[in-house]
């Protein structure tokens, strides 16, 4: 019997034993579960205990301070209305299409070539129900197209009319390039046009160059450039073969033209020639009735009446200049157009491409002098 109840204790020991392991290790989980919960709660309730001190913050400036509580409140109520506002004007104003067109422009021209696109991509907007967005994008990529604008200004309100202002380029020179290609230039220094009608710029700076090579491609309207999208932007640009800088045979160009009008009445520049060996040739019409007419209010006498009726009214002069310091050349070609004038000797070709003197041929002599 005794030995029985040793065993018996046995087991009951050692079933006890399990029985707190079990226990013990239940109450180390239970404890890493608290120490979690414990963490989130405490993090909870500092961020109510922050909302609650900014809440009792507000209330006791709302209360120390009424009149800017209210004032403050206005503002804020009022921008949420016009921001509100603003959302659904957006919204409404992608639904408006042009009901009324006004182009104003200073080329009848382009003008009337305007109008025609414009209503063009009103029709195929309605068609396609495109957004105001996307139509006024068209329009600017129309008017981005035409290589004789300048700047231009475009406007869709909300009553539907379009207002589109543009400023036109202003052609200032006709280069007559190689193959006899002629090419108008702006006051951008840009190309415009290839080859317009013959009598459309004579009023324009002639420059004849032919050894320039010009590579121009007009701009295209934008139902033409949508089939060449996948080109390179290089084909769109000017590409010039030329033994100098085009820019600078431009401003050159430019400098001489205005350096010719003061020679004052009587002389007209009528064409610049370019060369890479003679540099620049001036080919300039000289009105001798004009001329003359100075000369005798200086000088009256029936020399010089006499003189006047046996002279053309008008001719040419012929100017080398070359490439360098042509301020200092253009300055002498003024003093010695002006002193050949006072002694009644009006050249027909003058050469101011040298250092230290010029030669010229006069009128009627194949012999040459030099001053």
């Amino acid at each position: 019997m005794n030995v029985n109840n040793k065993k018996q204790k046995k087991v009951n020991l050692l079933a006890s034993q399990k029985i707190d392991l079990r226990s013990r290790k239940g109450v180390k989980k239970n404890k890493k579960i608290s120490n979690s919960s414990n963490w989130y709660s405490l993090f909870f309730f500092s961020i109510t205990k922050v909302i609650r001190n900014l809440i009792l913050v507000v209330y006791k400036a709302i209360k120390s301070r009424p009149k800017l509580t209210y004032v403050l409140s206005v503002l804020f109520i009022s921008l949420f209305c016009f921001k509100i506002s603003l959302y659904f004007v957006d919204i409404y104003s992608e639904k408006i299409l042009p009901t009324k067109v006004q182009v104003d422009t200073d080329n009848k021209l382009v003008t009337f070539e305007l109008y025609r696109l414009i209503y063009i991509e009103i029709e195929k907007a309605k068609i396609q129900k495109e957004k105001r967005s996307v139509f006024l994008n068209n329009v600017n990529e129309i008017l981005n197209s035409i290589d004789t604008i300048d700047q231009y200004w475009i406007r869709l309100g909300l009553d539907g009319k379009l207002q589109v202002s543009a400023i036109m380029q202003i052609p200032i020179m006709l280069i007559e390039a190689k193959n006899n290609d002629r090419y108008v230039i702006s006051n951008n220094m840009k190309i415009i046009a290839k080859n317009p009608n013959p009598n459309q710029y004579n009023s324009l700076i002639k420059l004849e160059a032919p050894e320039l090579k010009i590579n121009w491609k007009p701009k295209n309207y934008i139902g033409k450039n949508k089939k060449n999208n996948n080109e390179d932007s290089t084909n769109k640009q000017t590409n010039v073969n030329t033994p100098v800088n085009f820019t600078w045979l431009l401003s050159q160009t430019k400098f001489i033209n205005s350096e010719i009008l003061k020679l004052g009445t009587g002389y007209t520049l009528n064409k610049i020639s370019w060369d890479s060996n003679l540099g620049f040739t001036l080919k300039i019409i000289r009105n001798n009735q004009l001329l003359n007419n100075k000369n005798q209010e200086k000088r009256k006498s029936e020399e010089t009446l006499s003189q006047n009726t046996t002279q053309q009214d008008t001719d040419f002069l012929v100017a080398l200049i070359g490439e360098n310091n042509l301020k200092e050349k253009l300055d002498r070609l003024r003093t010695l157009l002006k002193e050949l004038g006072n002694k009644k000797i009006y050249p027909n070709k003058i050469d101011l491409d040298f250092t230290d003197k010029a030669s010229f041929k006069t009128q009627g002599l194949n012999s040459k002098s030099s001053l």
